[in-house]
């Protein structure tokens, strides 16, 4: 059996990102990491992707190397990966910061956004109110 790992990342995307091609993305990692056994979060914010990704190393370690390759995004920087002895996150979602306004029509959307407890203190929380300003020089 595979150790689980979690691996936490910033990056920024080529060009502006649409609420569309957002929800594509949310749709098809939705597919993806639920058939790979994958949870964490996605976080959009400022124009910049924050994600945590957990799951079996391997698995974990197999996407790690396709996100660095993936010619959609750039500045891509790995802000920690560890061994866990438990999943932070109990399924996979996407979160919004400062773009609720969005979704004031989809109160589905809503609701699952208002869902994900980041465990206090992750480092992907302490990136992104940095602006990744410090990680991606």
């Amino acid at each position: 059996m595979s150790k689980l790992i979690e691996l936490t990342y910033v990056s920024e995307p080529v060009q502006g990102t649409s609420f569309l091609g957002l929800m594509r993305l949310l749709y098809h990692s939705y597919l993806r990491n639920l058939r790979l056994e994958i949870t964490g979060a996605l976080i959009f914010e400022n124009n910049q992707f924050g994600q945590v990704i957990e799951g079996p190393e391997d698995v974990i370690d197999a996407l790690w190397e396709k996100i660095q390759k993936d010619d959609r995004h750039k500045n891509i920087l790995l802000i920690e990966r560890k061994t866990i002895s438990a999943r932070n996150f109990e399924k996979w979602t996407m979160v919004f910061q400062g773009d609720k306004e969005l979704f004031k029509g989809l109160p589905e959307v809503s609701a699952a956004i208002d869902e994900v407890n980041f465990p206090v203190g992750h480092p992907l929380l302490a990136a992104l109110r940095d602006g990744g300003k410090k990680l991606l020089k």
